[in-house]
């Protein structure tokens, strides 16, 4: 199945992409796709944790087909052909020169 994946805010700039497609396995879990997105893009592993059952960085964004998701339940969520999950983290602070 393909699920579709975009990623904005610090992840976008971290990887350099705005969106890709990953091919997973019919009844693959939202896990499943968190642990391909940190096997394929290594800068992600301080925002996506998996290892230990160790929680999601709290700054993360985990939204699916535009329904943000419970962060205690973003791991175990089935997926389905077609979905789309967006993945950000705020911008914040920084100076703003004139």
């Amino acid at each position: 199945m393909k699920v579709k994946v975009e990623y904005l805010g610090l992840i976008r700039q971290k990887i350099g992409r705005k969106e890709e497609e990953y091919d997973l396995t019919e009844g693959s879990l939202l896990r499943d796709l968190l642990n391909s997105i940190v096997e394929t893009h290594d800068a992600l592993k301080s925002i996506i944790r998996i290892e230990n059952e160790s929680p999601i960085d709290p700054t993360l964004v985990v939204m699916l087909n535009g329904s943000s998701i419970n962060p205690m339940s973003k791991k175990e969520i089935a997926l389905k052909n077609g979905d789309i999950v967006t993945l950000m983290t705020p911008i914040g602070g920084g100076i703003l020169k004139a």
